[in-house]
């Protein structure tokens, strides 16, 4: 069906001046939580969804021997997300196959060329690229079109805390790429790893609150737990075995909070180092840090989209 179709299952609309224009970049098969971002940008109606990139994660599977071809696998997985979902409207886009080879390379692809002809599009809503992976895509799009720069918002969901930095899952799928971002004159929102974190969900919660709702709330649910054996690490703290973190939908709720809230600070752009942690310079582009996010208010949100939609 249509996403129109859909959200008018939700029984209200926003009004069209909140209107705002979203790309989702997802390396969607690295790992469960990335679909229950993906849908809750879909389910959100001031939300104009114009298509979905898929990125690669190519140093994960580099180093756990993992099958190549990850772009292709999130690609695929975006496609399988979008048929539970019953949404046949949003158009999906091959990405990057490999991080950027250096800091001017700006190779080309389906996902780069949409970035750029979307970026370009006049439209007087604002652009906003939900990043929730590798930067390679947005960067490509940057090296071989900078005058887009001033046309959208990025959505960074990654980079270690503030003020150090460490090396952080995200960043290291593609350093380079993550140093164009932050050179160049793009506008930038970030969301350290610290914040997403905080996305703590148990697996009791989403077999509650998710699981029950459809096809598509069974396939989020099984997938997730699908993913748990081959994620699940003693010596990695993010995980224990009951939990997992929905660290994407951040993208989501910082579109969503009220602007009075103070969960961000500016400060300039930090300066990546080859250890992937930071540098401060003053002379840097200014950009917007979170610091926090109201996780209650962001997954209750979803939660309730998804039952007003799917739970019949």
């Amino acid at each position: 069906m249509e996403r129109s179709e859909l959200l008018a299952r939700l029984g209200f609309a926003p009004p069209e001046a909140c209107r705002v224009r979203v790309i989702i970049d997802t390396d969607a098969k690295n790992e469960g939580d990335d679909d229950f971002a993906i849908l809750h940008h879909l389910l959100t109606p001031q939300f104009d969804v114009r298509g979905i990139c898929a990125t690669h994660f190519e140093v994960k599977t580099t180093q756990r021997g993992l099958p190549p071809h990850s772009m292709e696998r999130s690609y695929q997985e975006v496609c399988r997300l979008l048929n539970a979902a019953h949404i046949d409207d949003v158009p999906v886009f091959h990405g990057c196959t490999a991080p950027l080879a250096s800091p001017e390379d700006a190779p080309d692809c389906e996902a780069v060329e949409f970035l750029i002809q979307e970026a370009l599009r006049d439209d007087p809503a604002p652009l906003y690229i939900a990043a929730q992976g590798a930067m390679t895509n947005i960067a490509a799009a940057l090296n071989r079109a900078p005058e887009i720069a001033s046309r959208m918002t990025v959505l960074w969901n990654g980079g270690g805390p503030y003020p150090a930095g460490r090396p952080e899952f995200n960043v290291q799928q593609d350093p380079i790429a993550c140093r164009v971002l932050l050179d160049s004159a793009v506008t930038v929102w970030q969301i350290p790893q610290d914040v997403y974190a905080g996305f703590e969900v148990s697996l009791a919660e989403l077999a509650l609150r998710v699981r029950p709702c459809g096809e598509v709330g069974a396939y989020l649910f099984q997938q997730l737990m699908d993913e748990y054996p081959s994620e699940y690490d003693p010596r990695f703290p993010l995980r224990t075995g009951g939990n997992w973190t929905l660290g994407d939908n951040t993208t989501a709720a910082v579109l969503l909070e009220n602007g009075f809230r103070g969960h961000w600070t500016l400060r300039p752009a930090p300066v990546l180092l080859p250890s992937l942690t930071y540098a401060e310079a003053s002379d840097r582009k200014t950009i917007r840090v979170y610091h926090d996010l109201d996780v209650r208010f962001a997954l209750e949100d979803f939660y309730s989209k998804l039952a007003l939609c799917y739970l019949r």
